[in-house]
């Protein structure tokens, strides 16, 4: 194949307007995967270090204008923070772990409104635990434990607010999709007598496909 040729194709599948927009209704529906990178803000953090997790799951959308839509999803996501002892071997290095099973509600923006759509979003998500974990590293020896039996107390819903921006490229009869979004608590996940203050916060990368219904 020329590339002249290969040009063509790739015109044809990522730029063209018309690509995929032919049988495109309103009602689209999608799966994304990717990776996100969680710490925790507050006045009594005690694991501020980054924490690498895992964040997928599906997504559906309405287009109720030629630019704006609401989208839903459902994802499940690791959360929680690290302290590195890396500077002093002798202290704890300590791992909170956190699970949710996340539902962000999108108010969506589209700078175009065929073709390849850069989007930007921003809306309230409610985030339910699955799991809470904690855990020491004394001697480089993993022993997690659940969070109530190490004395910590987490409210089983966290309240955020989810922003980004995603782009969406036509690739056959849908959309291939590469979404980058922030997530930060609102409040605090302690729910013990202490009332402390520590916010989960992630940024994310996920990428997924996306197909009218």
């Amino acid at each position: 194949m020329s590339i002249r040729a290969a040009a063509v194709v790739f015109f044809a599948l990522f730029v063209s307007p018309s690509s995929g927009r032919a049988q495109e209704g309103p009602v689209s529906f999608g799966v994304l995967a990717g990776a996100n990178v969680a710490d925790q803000t507050g006045e009594d953090v005690f694991t501020p270090h980054d924490r690498f997790g895992f964040i997928g799951g599906v997504s559906g959308a309405y287009r109720f204008a030629s630019r704006w839509s609401i989208q839903l999803d459902g994802l499940f996501v690791q959360k929680g923070g690290r302290e590195n002892s890396d500077n002093d071997p002798g202290d704890l290095a300590d791992e909170l772990a956190l699970q949710y099973l996340e539902f962000p509600v999108l108010l969506k923006f589209s700078f175009t409104e065929a073709g390849t759509r850069p989007e930007l979003f921003v809306g309230p998500s409610l985030a339910f635990e699955l799991g809470c974990t904690y855990d020491a590293f004394p001697d480089g020896t993993s022993n997690p434990v659940d969070c109530t039996d190490y004395g910590l107390q987490t409210r089983s819903l966290d309240v955020g607010i989810t922003f980004g921006a995603d782009v969406e490229i036509p690739l056959g009869s849908g959309y291939f999709v590469i979404d980058g979004r922030g997530v930060v608590g609102l409040g605090s996940f302690d729910d013990s007598e202490a009332n402390l203050d520590f916010r989960n916060r992630i940024l994310a990368l996920m990428v997924g496909y996306r197909f009218s219904l």
